[in-house]
């Protein structure tokens, strides 16, 4: 389980970014755009939140190739920052208001939820519920890169973002 504990790291690490980026920010902050076509870092927090409801595992088999194989191109695709991608509408966000402290306290309950999901289990084994766009189908622990890799992403985009609304107060 050394691979577990691993992508828990990997989740863990993320996760906790996500609260430090965001746990000194008023509920003002968090739900301001910095522009009209913009998400707030709210709408940012619950799109992570909406991905990252746990790995498609229902339906999974043995798989011939490496476990981890995809996860350079995973990562490839979540952490090219010069590409935008437009959400799926199911993964976008369903609120315009936010309280600070409720999303603080959702990222930690998803964090322990999905660490705690997957501790004991195989991550090796492909899943066969849903496949990654351009990708096919991923392994357990290819499914948790995703999700942390996406994290990240967002990560970047909430300090971009805390910058933009830092330079209009400051106008």
């Amino acid at each position: 389980m050394e691979n577990n504990q691993l992508i828990s790291k990997e989740l863990n690490d993320s996760f906790d970014q996500t609260i430090a980026l965001i746990q000194d920010l008023s509920d003002i902050q968090v739900n301001r755009k910095p522009d009209e076509h913009s998400w707030s870092i709210g709408q940012v927090v619950e799109h992570i939140l909406i991905c990252s409801t746990g790995i498609p595992d229902r339906s999974t088999e043995p798989t011939d190739r490496a476990f981890d194989e995809l996860v350079p191109a995973i990562n490839g695709i979540f952490l090219d920052f010069s590409t935008k991608f437009d959400a799926n509408p199911a993964l976008q966000p369903r609120k315009d208001a936010y309280i600070a402290e409720d999303l603080i306290q959702q990222l930690k309950d998803r964090k322990t939820k999905l660490i705690l999901k997957i501790k004991d289990k195989n991550l090796r084994l492909l899943c066969k519920d849903t496949e990654f766009p351009q990708l096919g189908y991923l392994t357990g622990f290819e499914w948790l890169t995703v999700i942390s890799s996406h994290t990240k992403r967002h990560n970047s985009q909430i300090e971009r973002t805390k910058a933009l609304l830092e330079g209009i107060a400051e106008q």
